[in-house]
């Protein structure tokens, strides 16, 4: 059954009832509604990612990128990781840029900070889990892009990928229309 939308029949009195109109009208209409819309990234990748970059960057735009096409309404984000930064008292920062039909991305994260930040401890290379959701509200019907992003106030931040020796931590982003 194909998950389209089309808008229902106003049936008139004396309306023949056929097969057609019923699977068109409610039986279509219904998978439609029940349809959920998600995507998700589960990493077990060969190498860890990292950055230096001190503005917000993507983390990785084909396998930390979710693509949905919504309904419209709203959406939930979330991520979960392990991070590391070498240096004490540095933040690393995560934000989602979000994309419409192909448009310019605009981040979701309020100011410079993003969403979420991880300061490292005074004690170097401790490894720290960093996670967020995040409820997107009223987001517009269309096709939409996700890309997960991340900068560091100084030095070498590193995300686990699953790839470390000893230290096989995977990264999760997903996000899941609520209807």
């Amino acid at each position: 059954m194909p998950a389209i939308w089309t808008t229902p029949k106003t049936w008139a009195t004396g309306d023949a009832l056929t097969a057609l109109d019923m699977n068109t009208h409610l039986r279509d209409n219904l998978e439609f509604l029940k349809t959920n819309v998600s995507d998700e990234y589960r990493g077990n990748e060969s190498a860890d990612w990292t950055t230096t970059s001190t503005s917000f960057v993507d983390v990785d735009n084909t396998k930390l990128r979710l693509d949905v096409t919504t309904k419209g309404g709203d959406l939930l984000i979330g991520f979960y990781g392990t991070v590391l930064h070498p240096a004490a008292s540095q933040i690393i920062n995560f934000d989602v840029e979000a994309a419409l039909n192909g448009g310019a991305g605009a981040r979701l994260g309020l100011g410079n900070d993003g969403l979420v930040g991880v300061v490292s401890v005074t004690n170097t290379n401790i490894r720290m889990p960093v996670s967020f959701v995040y409820l997107y509200r009223n987001i517009a019907a269309g096709s939409w892009v996700f890309d997960l992003q991340w900068k560091t106030s100084a030095s070498t931040a590193t995300l686990y990928g699953g790839a470390t020796t000893g230290y096989d931590i995977t990264p999760q982003f997903w996000c899941k229309e609520l209807n």
